[in-house]
């Protein structure tokens, strides 16, 4: 599969260039001093609640929504920060996966949530059934092409394009998209953009819905030759932000697993100190991993 939502190819020469230098760097891997607010239980009321990297957890209206859940390391990667709160505590009526790669869709950590609640609904990129076969019942898993919605516990879902691709393997290279979540209710829209690099579609976005809170990533942006085309960084994260009209930007995608080559918490210590060197259209918000966000904070324009 090749669209104009489709990362740019990597040559192969230049990922192998990358890896070998790794093994002549002298970086220290110190842990991630980013502080984290732990929590003993899921709160009450409408919130959103960040649990690192990409995994973000929401309750709009009665409906309870995990986004991208993951709970422990990855295969090659290990977890810096700890998930704040514990796992036998998390519970989810729908799961939005943006796509298969392993920091996004952790097999596990979905298998767990299916086991706390088998009336779970998941909803993911067209394609994405080949990942959950023999672990939810067909008609609990909604396959979404981009700008296609449905409409579970009373939220309405869009999969919208990201500048990224999609695999788990060599021998499954596209064969399911990836993609953003818009979600909605008669209060609220929020957009979680999965991964992605700089492009048009936060403007495409931005034509479609009025967003007040954007999730946008922040962290693997090194090498730039390399990164700048499937992730953003803390400057392309202000950016896309104001392309898309967004009324707050909260960042994530960061301080949870190193997967480049910049350090640790190196992302958001570049986004404070865009943030409040300059003013924005938007209200820039930083979240602690673990930290309460209220939805009903925001007073409409």
């Amino acid at each position: 599969m090749h669209h104009r939502y489709t990362s740019r190819k990597i040559p192969f020469v230049s990922i192998l260039k990358w890896h070998f230098s790794k093994l002549f760097s002298h970086q220290s891997a110190r842990p991630s001093q980013l502080p984290l607010i732990p929590q003993n239980d899921l709160p009450s009321g409408e919130y959103a609640l960040w649990l690192g990297h990409a995994t973000l957890w929401l309750k709009m209206g009665e409906t309870t929504l995990a986004i991208d859940p993951v709970f422990g390391d990855l295969p090659l990667y290990r977890r810096y920060s700890p998930l704040p709160i514990p796992k036998e505590k998390l519970f989810a009526d729908v799961i939005l996966i943006t796509h298969a790669h392993y920091d996004h869709y952790d097999k596990a950590s979905v298998l767990y949530l299916l086991r706390q609640n088998p009336k779970t609904i998941i909803v993911a990129p067209n394609g994405f059934w080949r990942y959950l076969k023999g672990y939810i019942d067909r008609e609990r898993c909604f396959e979404l092409e981009w700008w296609e919605s449905v409409m579970v516990g009373g939220l309405f879902i869009t999969l919208v394009p990201s500048l990224h691709w999609s695999n788990r393997t060599y021998l499954d290279m596209n064969k399911a998209l990836w993609g953003g979540y818009v979600v909605q209710n008669a209060e609220h829209t929020l957009y979680h953009s999965g991964d992605t690099a700089y492009g048009e579609h936060f403007k495409e976005i931005r034509e479609r819905f009025e967003i007040n809170e954007a999730f946008l990533p922040i962290g693997a942006y090194r090498p730039e030759a390399i990164m700048k085309h499937v992730h953003i960084s803390p400057p392309e994260a202000l950016k896309a932000a104001d392309d898309l009209g967004a009324k707050v930007l909260i960042p994530i995608h960061y301080g949870t697993f190193k997967l480049s080559d910049e350090p640790v918490d190196e992302p958001i210590e570049w986004f404070e100190h865009l943030a409040t060197s300059a003013s924005h259209s938007f209200q820039p918000h930083p979240l602690r991993i673990g930290e309460i966000y209220r939805l009903k904070r925001l007073v409409s324009k």
